[in-house]
């Protein structure tokens, strides 16, 4: 009877790695052949002279470390603090990943703010940097 229920037990396990295989080359191939021709990614030009650069992150990681010249706006502070970014022809947001600084730009372009930069995070904002030299 053992016996028996191994070999069912195989074949449920099996069946499942055949079905998670299948739905992963069906999604690859679903991709690749939908796929046109890509554009190239527009890389952003950054004017580290006087761009308005803002940390998005909490006033506690930002105290850890933070961009040199960067001003510390929290996310969720960030619609209350509109009138600090008035009167800079651009601004550029970062946080650690990336997310937290996604929607601060979603936020100021919401409300008429223009030429908005996600710098994703503080080593992407030095690469960009670094690029434009």
């Amino acid at each position: 009877m053992s016996y028996i229920k191994n070999i069912g037990l195989s074949a449920i396990m099996f069946g499942a790695v055949i079905i998670t295989s299948c739905s992963n080359s069906q999604t690859s191939d679903t991709t690749t052949t939908q796929q046109t021709p890509q554009k190239k990614q527009k890389v952003e030009t950054i004017d580290f002279e006087s761009a308005f650069i803002v940390d998005v992150r909490t006033p506690q990681e930002f105290a850890i470390g933070h961009y040199e010249g960067a001003v510390n706006i929290p996310l969720n502070t960030v619609e209350s603090n509109l009138e600090q970014f008035k009167g800079h022809n651009q601004i550029v947001v970062y946080c650690r990943t990336g997310g937290r600084s996604g929607n601060a730009k979603s936020i100021l372009e919401k409300n008429g703010y223009h030429n908005v930069i996600n710098a994703i995070n503080e080593v992407h904002l030095l690469k960009l940097k670094a690029n434009q030299k």
